[in-house]
């Protein structure tokens, strides 16, 4: 399975899974030590200055990363000369020097609507998701920034990520939320 960074892993529509449900998630790691990623598709209620006073002016909303360390706040952004920043992809990055993301901000160098912030991150350990993935947990996307970046509900990206896996995934996009209410 060649898994790259940015990559999405998609969650079949039947899987149940509390966190996991309808899930896309961005990959952020996959090597022989384990996988980590962030689901980007959970809005969460909260704004991010409710969690984290720095950030106390931002209109942003709070996304569920995932079920591990759910206390750690972890973010990704467009911006390469923001320090401590790790590249994923493309135009794409995740976390850096939360203060000066903050100074950005306030000197209008950096846009809060160009900024995702999670609460937790999703990880697997050394082969667990390879073999989630043959069990038929996940499928795999290409890395897709409109997606990643969407301000979509959250069921309306899953569909999407599905429907851009090709036509022949056109009907498990539309696969209902609960299936015996058809």
């Amino acid at each position: 399975m060649d898994l790259k960074r940015g990559d999405l892993l998609i969650s079949y529509p039947y899987l149940e899974d509390n966190y996991f449900f309808r899930s896309v998630i961005c990959m952020l790691s996959h090597d022989h030590e384990g996988s980590f990623g962030l689901i980007f598709n959970k809005k969460m209620p909260n704004l991010v200055g409710e969690v984290v006073p720095l950030l106390a002016h931002l209109p942003n909303h709070l996304y569920m990363g995932g079920p591990v360390e759910t206390d750690s706040l972890f973010f990704i952004h467009p911006y390469s000369d923001l320090k401590n920043t790790i590249h994923i992809r493309d135009n794409l990055y995740w976390n850096g020097d939360l203060n000066e993301l903050r100074d950005m901000f306030e000197l209008e160098f950096a846009k809060p609507e160009e900024v995702r912030f999670f609460l937790g991150y999703s990880g697997w350990g050394t082969e667990q998701l390879e073999s989630e993935i043959k069990e038929q947990s996940w499928f795999i996307g290409e890395y897709n920034e409109d997606l990643i970046t969407s301000n979509d509900d959250d069921d309306i990206i899953w569909r999407k990520s599905i429907e851009l896996l090709g036509s022949e995934f056109k009907d498990i996009a539309r696969f209902p939320i609960d299936p015996s209410l058809n």
